[in-house]
Order: structure tokens, then sequence, then C-alpha cells
């Protein structure tokens, strides 16, 4: 679902109170006639007939889409009821829940977020989500699984088989991950292009992101494989381009910014794409 629900404020109730006193009476009228095993019968004429039958079929009695005519403050067409909003967007629709009180729910459409992810060898994966070029969240994925997978690869004198054998390992986490990402409502994933690393540390990262890119394809989310130069480098706090990485930690001389290293990369993968894709 691409869309969020925001509760409005009510200016002018309109004829909601009306409707409301309607969708109780029949909500407890229905019980007593289904006790005796009697029919309930068709609408009245002073209810609208989707409403009707959600006061008699539903737990929660959400009634819409409604039309919205104006602007901010707006008017829900047939029910002449006013409501406000504290965003400036233009809202698609409304919904009346009528189910324990009258609340007004304004629909927008769910903002985009550009996700960066770094994939590396302290984290498997680590997701910086920007909303209107913003920070807006962070995920770590994996940490005990890379480095026990690493210990294994490094530790074999060609460590050839385990690095074919590392896509199924990291499947579910990658299954998980892209779920994550999903909720993100994503215009667009922004890879590091680990197509020019050849060692044994770049080809194993590599197969992960091959996982990563095909579960990503087979879920229609879009992505695009970005040039990794300096994303470790970079300040994402002020773009100076010689911070220091200090074991697990990015340190900025310029401004003082300091942060794990795989979330500034992530970040800068993040804000390259936001800016270039």
């Amino acid at each position: 679902m691409n869309e969020e629900l925001v509760e409005a404020k009510i200016i002018d109730y309109g004829t909601l109170r009306e409707l409301y006193k309607e969708v109780q009476f029949i909500r407890q009228y229905s019980k007593i006639l289904k006790m005796k095993g009697q029919d309930v019968g068709p609408p009245p004429h002073n209810i609208p007939k989707e409403l009707y039958y959600l006061a008699l079929n539903s737990n929660e009695v959400k009634y819409g889409p409604i039309e919205i005519i104006g602007n901010n403050p707006y008017k829900l067409k047939g029910i002449n009821a006013i409501v406000k909003s504290e965003r400036e967007e233009i809202p698609l629709y409304a919904v009346i829940d009528f189910t324990n009180n009258i609340k007004v729910y304004l629909a927008y459409e769910k903002p985009r977020s550009i996700v960066g992810v770094d994939i590396g060898v302290r984290h498997l994966i680590t997701i910086v989500a920007l909303r209107n070029g913003k920070l807006w969240k962070t995920r770590f994925w994996g940490k005990e699984l890379i480095t026990d997978e690493m210990i294994k690869i490094l530790g074999d004198p060609q460590g050839v088989s385990e690095i074919k054998n590392i896509r199924s390992k990291v499947r579910k986490v990658i299954n998980d991950i892209v779920n994550f990402i999903d909720e993100l409502n994503p215009k667009i994933v922004a890879l590091e292009d680990l197509r020019i690393f050849e060692n044994k540390v770049g080809n194993t990262l590599r197969n992960i992101e091959i996982e990563l890119e095909q579960q990503l394809y087979s879920r229609g989310i879009k992505y695009k494989l970005v040039d990794p130069y300096n994303t470790s480098k970079i300040c994402s706090n002020c773009g100076f381009k010689k911070g220091e990485v200090l074991g697990p930690l990015f340190v900025c001389p310029a401004c003082g910014f300091k942060a794990d290293r795989d979330f500034n990369a992530a970040y800068n993968l993040a804000l390259k794409c936001y800016y270039t894709c």
C-alpha cells in the first residue's frame, strides 16, 4: 500500500453525528435481531448502503473512500463535514472511522525514499534511507553471520567452495532485508558496484550482492549500482573528502563528525543517488 492515513481535525461535523448515531443503533439492533433469529432487513433511506452493511458485518466501521472538495480545510462530499489537516500536500481522499467514535482520516501518497546499501565484512548489510533528502531510517544486519563466513573464507587457501556457497547461506537474511527495504517505499536502492574488486573478499561480497540484486528484481524494486569510490572516506555530514577510518569508526577532521564506518558509507551511497540517480 503506497498510501498512509493521517487523522484530520474536524471543524464542522455536517451529518457525521447523525450517521454515527445510526451506525451505533444498527449495530446494537442487529445483535438483538440475530439473537432472535430474525433478518435485519434492507438499509434505511437515511444512511448510505455501503455504510449500513459495514455496520452490520464489520468490527471496524471505516467508511470510504470519500471525495474531498476544496483546499485546506477540506469538505467531505455528500456529508458536508469540514476537516483541516496539518499536512501541506493535497490528500487523495478521506476515510471516516465510526467504530467507537467519529474520526476522519485523510489519505496521502507515501513519500518515496532513497535507500543506500553498504555490504561489508563488519556488518553483512547496512541500510540508510533518506526521505525528502534527510536521514530517515538506519539498520544493520548480520554482523555475526558475515564475520563467521569471512573467517572460513580467509582461512581457506583457495576459499572457492566457501565463496560459491555464500549465497545460499545468506538467502534467508537477504529475504528479510528486502522485506525491510520494501516497507521503506523506495524510489531507488543504491548498491555499491562491487564488480571492480577481484580478491577473495571482493568476490564474496559480490556474490552476496548478486543474491540481493536478484531478490530486489523479483520484487520489482528498482536498484542501481553506484561507484563506491571514496564512499568510506567522504564525510556524510559535511562532504569533506579526506575523512579517516579508524577501525570501525569514521572520523571527520573537518567538522568532527563521528559515525560507524558502514553507516557513513551507506549514507554516502544514498546521498550520491539522491543527487544523481
